[in-house]
């Protein structure tokens, strides 16, 4: 009996050890899926330990200098062969524990281990580069608005939102890690001046001119560069911005850029926008053509052209820094770039998504005049549902889009809405007869013609690498009337590889009429402010190296 109850307390000792998640120790600021490009730790950046029982409840964070090896019980050390060395914890929590990486470790594989009260840990493997930006974001996710500061004055930096744009010309500062180890001590006030790697920055698809990339005084691996955006950046409400350090490419964040004097940011043209930065109830229906060829797994190559309706009626926030993977396109010439882990594509799972909590019941809905009705299933933040289509010309039991022209909300209810729908003339795009490659440091041209001229044509490159269980996904935008576009190797760089091989990866590139010109809006019962839009795609297969 005495025995029972002291086996009993050693369990809870046990279960108190610390576990570190496989693939959890990420870049603090882009949260890059492990084995990504720029997903090592930089020597001298903030890196990101996510586990159980690493630390104490609640959270703690480091207030003075110099930092030590140990903090509120927590050290974390960083084997490399037979050196090892200590890291600098700043926060420490149960969940979560960032720390600063030493200067000093060699580039290359290390294993990382925490121990909290003296336990330890399990030991996993981790990658360590000489230089990988991430910028900060508003979302503390590594995606949507980053955390930049319009300089308008030493006293006056209010930092970027829709409300508070910056203009061309304008300087700006961007808050940041990973841009590679400096020569002075990492746990003591950082020394101000640019670090020796060489930094660039791209704000929408343009370079500007760097007047400062180093450390920030106030805070150990954290990094600011200050730049000043050109004449001809882009306007808009996401203008993509990344940092390239040393060859390695951040995380791509937004900045709202307006014309000067003007109090918010807008996308002409883009009915979508508005829809974003409105809090409220809202409801978003998209029906979709996608016409795809898959000539990497199969041969001879099948044809599907499949019709499908996503559904989501939600409640978004009133914030200045709203953001949605799915609606927050960038500005016409430009590309954003999501890194997400998983394959989110089948879960439609990017990070920024509305999370379960804002969704609103899902109404009856109906197709093809009311006869079809739609039996919407759940695919992550939306519904959706097939409305039919052909494989290799064999043609569905169902009718597809085109062949008749009502979608109904609530049919037979208060709050019936029919909206008439027309399908969208998609691009004309000739797809190549041979597989395409595309290879990671050169530009990837493509040519088409566009279905409706006075709208922009989206360009989405999907893939999702099996072996990194990650997802990248480039949405770049052609202006009007536009019949190319060029993707840079700064937006391929991140993009995991894809083989011939079936090994579960795969690639996916598709050009598409977005239909911004013939959206529908609408507002019931249900909802305060909806839209409904008819988008049409051509793609196919790839294989990106």
């Amino acid at each position: 009996m005495r025995i029972f109850p002291m086996l009993l307390f050693s369990g809870v000792l046990l279960a108190q050890q610390p576990v570190l998640y496989y693939r959890g120790t990420v870049n603090a600021a882009s949260l890059a899926p492990f084995g990504l490009p720029n997903a090592p730790i930089a020597q001298g950046s903030i890196f990101t330990i996510f586990g159980e029982n690493l630390g104490p409840t609640p959270g703690q964070s480091v207030t003075a200098f110099p930092l030590a090896t140990t903090f509120n019980s927590v050290s974390i050390s960083v084997t490399q062969g037979s050196v090892t060395t200590q890291a600098y914890p700043v926060f420490v929590s149960a969940g979560q524990v960032n720390a600063v990486m030493p200067s000093s470790v060699s580039p290359g594989l290390a294993s990382l281990r925490l121990f909290y009260k003296s336990v330890k840990s399990n030991a996993i493997p981790i990658q360590i580069a000489s230089s990988a930006p991430g910028v900060f974001a508003v979302s503390s996710g590594g995606y949507g608005p980053g955390i930049v500061q319009n300089f308008i004055s030493a006293t006056n930096q209010p930092v970027n939102s829709s409300v508070t744009p910056t203009s061309p010309g304008q300087t700006v500062v961007i808050w940041g890690t990973g841009l590679g180890p400096v020569t002075f001590p990492d746990n003591v006030a950082p020394t101000a001046g640019n670090v020796a790697t060489p930094v660039t920055v791209t704000v929408g698809g343009q370079p500007a001119s760097i007047l400062y990339s180093g450390r920030s005084p106030c805070c150990s691996g954290v990094d600011q560069i200050v730049a000043t955006l050109p004449a001809n950046v882009p306007l808009g409400c996401w203008v993509p911005i990344t940092v390239n350090a040393g060859g390695v490419v951040s995380n791509t964040t937004t900045m709202a850029i307006a014309a000067p004097g003007a109090t918010s940011c807008s996308d002409p043209g883009n009915p979508l926008t508005d829809f974003v930065l409105t809090g409220g109830t809202q409801g978003f229906v998209q029906i979709a053509r996608v016409d795809m060829i898959d000539n990497v797994t199969s041969s001879p190559p099948p044809q599907s052209i499949l019709d499908r309706l996503y559904s989501r009626f939600y409640k978004r926030p009133n914030s200045p820094f709203n953001f949605d993977p799915y609606l927050s396109f960038p500005p016409a010439g430009t590309c954003i770039v999501h890194q997400a882990s998983g394959d989110s594509s089948l879960s439609n799972s990017l990070r920024g998504v509305l999370p379960a909590t804002a969704s609103l019941p899902q109404p009856n809905q109906t197709y093809n005049n009311g006869t079809q009705p739609l039996n919407l299933s759940p695919a992550g933040s939306d519904y959706s549902s097939t409305l039919g289509g052909t494989i290799n010309s064999n043609v569905s039991g169902m009718n597809p889009l085109g062949s008749s022209g009502t979608y109904t909300i609530d049919p037979g209810g208060t709050n019936q809405t029919a909206i008439p729908i027309a399908a969208e003339a998609p691009p004309s795009w000739t797809r190549p007869a041979s597989i395409i490659v595309i290879p990671r440091s050169q530009p990837l041209n493509l040519s088409f013609t566009p279905g409706d001229t006075a709208s922009p044509t989206g360009i989405v490159l999907y893939s999702y690498s099996a072996a990194t269980n990650s997802s990248v996904k480039a949405v770049c935008v052609a202006p009007a009337g536009a019949t190319s576009f060029t993707i840079t190797p700064d937006t391929l760089a991140n993009f995991p590889p894809s083989y011939l091989a079936a090994d579960g990866s795969y690639t996916s590139l598709v050009i598409g009429s977005l239909g911004f010109n013939n959206a529908v809006s609408f507002s019931n019962g249900l909802t305060a402010k909806g839209i409904v839009l008819v988008s049409s795609w051509v793609g196919q297969t790839a294989v990106v190296q």
